[in-house]
């Protein structure tokens, strides 16, 4: 959100957040002033390196579409991991109690 903020030339941007099958897709578009794709990752530019650095180290996929004038369409696809019913917590890694009753 902070590049499309910064980035994108315009105040408008739809965030979407659904499950899929066993995944969770994040998808972030705007209808600003977008940019060519290749030539900003040619740029050594570190924005969309490290956002498709970090989902791919979570085993996801990463799409960036946009084209001058076009707008921008980012989108993180990640697998949900179900968590076993044996796993076991770490002393002190109890879930934390969210509710305020004791």
């Amino acid at each position: 959100m902070h590049n499309a903020l910064k980035h994108s030339g315009t105040s408008l941007h739809v965030v979407t957040l659904r499950k899929i099958a066993n995944e969770i897709q994040l998808e972030v578009t705007d209808r600003g002033i977008g940019f060519d794709v290749e030539l900003s990752k040619s740029n050594r530019g570190l924005g969309l390196i490290s956002m498709q650095e970090r989902v791919h180290l979570l085993n996801g996929a990463f799409l960036v579409e946009s084209a001058p004038g076009k707008g921008t369409r980012v989108v993180a696809t990640l697998p949900v991991v179900e968590e076993s019913k044996g796993s076991a917590t770490a002393p002190g890694d109890e879930p934390a109690n969210m509710t305020g009753a004791a």
